[in-house]
């Protein structure tokens, strides 16, 4: 019965991984400012260091995944249990600046794991014959990072940034309850007799998959920075008002709630438009939206500027997951799928090592510009790396 329905179930998995990023990463700079008063630099910094440990675990974990019984379902169930546990210490009154900065650090860690090992859980259902179908339970995770957004904006208004510590805490146990209703595929691991091919394998195997990481880390780099960074462009467009929380939850909820039409007819297009070719689509609109972002005024602006998510990140997260899993072997697909989810993370990493220090530096104005050059590039390596693909896995 419930493999009748695994899409429904597996779209729970998405409705908790992306709600938590709404509660805890979207609000994550101002908590470390507001709260814990931090400058954006060292806010900035300290979610760098977040970010990089998520990204060497992520590796890590797949390499346990190959060589071991602890496969996608455990790691899920495990990061998100972490998540839930670290957000809620936060809560806790009297501890230190320290001790919060690390803590919610810590969530943050564990939280951006989840979303490379649910896109591998997703593929693996896929390949075992599952009717999976993974755009539409994509969107209805940006629903609810949307309105996870609102939500914890809302909350914070009441009772202050322990609000999004409370809702993250909630959303990521919901996570456990998501994975263990989810029906199971096979693992897709190595023939008997075969071993676990290693990175430089993997590599070897397909070539133009380094170019076409790096050029997603690039355009993740410029899509990082605009949503980490959103509260101080909000406050940049309402020039400094006292609303720049509300502009942020609202910028963001659109954001998520255009992704949607994208996300649900994503199968119908591929039907029609190769994959590869959905992919360039979406690395201009990514570029675009940053341009936008600058040229656009006031918080009306910010808000239009929304709109280039439906041909942007929206294709963008569904697009390359379905490419990846198409162009890389099967045996690879997790590995392939843990990968996309390092360029991912080190785009985070950049995100938050560049824009705290560079909006103290040189303003919100020119780190806009900076990140759209990133973007422009990862582009243009991206375009360069892409394989012509006639007919996409998971997409019949």
């Amino acid at each position: 019965m419930r493999k009748n329905h695994a899409t429904a179930f597996y779209a729970l998995t998405q409705v908790s991984i992306w709600g938590t990023y709404g509660f805890l990463f979207s609000y994550a700079n101002p908590y470390m400012t507001e709260k814990l008063g931090l400058s954006d630099t060292l806010a900035g910094w300290l979610l760098c260091l977040a970010t990089a440990l998520a990204c060497l675990l992520q590796p890590l974990l797949t390499a346990v995944a190959d060589r071991t019984r602890w496969n996608v379902r455990r790691i899920l169930l495990c990061s998100g249990v972490l998540t839930s546990f670290c957000a809620a210490l936060t809560l806790l009154p009297g501890l230190s600046v320290i001790a919060y900065a690390v803590l919610f650090g810590c969530s943050c860690v564990f939280l951006q794991i989840q979303p490379a090992f649910s896109n591998a859980l997703g593929m693996e259902g896929i390949h075992s014959g599952l009717n999976i179908n993974f755009a539409v339970a994509r969107g209805i995770g940006s629903v609810s990072f949307g309105v996870a957004a609102k939500l914890a904006a809302l909350l914070i208004g009441v009772m202050g940034m322990n609000g999004a510590s409370l809702l993250g805490a909630c959303s990521s146990l919901f996570l456990v309850a998501a994975v263990l209703l989810m029906p199971a595929g096979s693992r897709l691991t190595p023939k008997a007799g075969e071993t676990p091919t290693s990175a430089r394998d993997f590599f070897r195997e397909s070539p133009k998959m380094a170019v076409l990481l790096l050029g997603v880390m690039l355009l993740y780099v410029g899509h990082n920075t605009l949503s980490n960074c959103m509260f101080r462009i909000a406050q940049w467009k309402v020039n400094g008002g006292s609303n720049a929380t509300s502009v942020q939850g609202t910028a963001m909820m659109l954001a998520a709630v255009v992704e949607l039409p994208t996300m649900f007819l994503f199968t119908k297009l591929v039907k029609r438009f190769r994959c590869d070719l959905l992919v360039v689509v979406a690395c201009l609109f990514m570029t675009l939206r940053i341009v936008s972002s600058i040229l656009l005024p006031d918080q009306w602006g910010l808000y239009i500027t929304q709109l280039a998510q439906i041909l942007g990140y929206a294709l963008f997260a569904v697009s390359t997951v379905y490419y990846v899993g198409t162009v890389v072997p099967k045996r690879n697909v997790v590995k392939g799928q843990t990968y996309l989810g390092v360029a991912n993370t080190l785009g985070g990493l950049l995100a938050f090592a560049l824009g705290g220090s560079l909006i103290d530096a040189i303003g919100v104005p020119w780190m806009l510009a900076v990140c759209a050059g990133i973007s422009a590039l990862g582009m243009l390596l991206a375009g360069l790396s892409l394989e012509r693909v006639e007919r996409t896995v998971g997409a019949a």
